[in-house]
């Protein structure tokens, strides 16, 4: 999984595809698959947004705008909304 930002939603969308008995995604899908869920994250984020605003630094609409950005890294706050998102 490359480092360029995009890991943690990449690898999450890698192991998804293979739990799922696919093989593994091609780097170009694999790119379109981690900004799929990274667009699901925010959506979530703002979905949730009285549950997971006090658990976010800063200010949670920039927090959110940004997490939206293709080489913004993500942590465990993002994990915790990808375990939420439908595949």
């Amino acid at each position: 999984i490359p480092g360029d930002g995009r890991c943690l939603f990449r690898a999450v969308s890698h192991g998804a595809c293979l739990r799922k008995g696919e093989p593994s995604p091609k780097e170009n899908t694999e790119r379109e698959l981690a900004d799929e869920l990274r667009s699901k994250v925010a959506d979530e984020f703002l979905k949730r947004r009285k549950e997971t605003e006090w658990f976010l630094e800063g200010n949670f609409d920039t927090y959110v705008k940004q997490i939206r950005k293709p080489h913004v890294w993500g942590g465990e706050p993002e994990l915790l909304m990808a375990v939420a998102c439908p595949p």
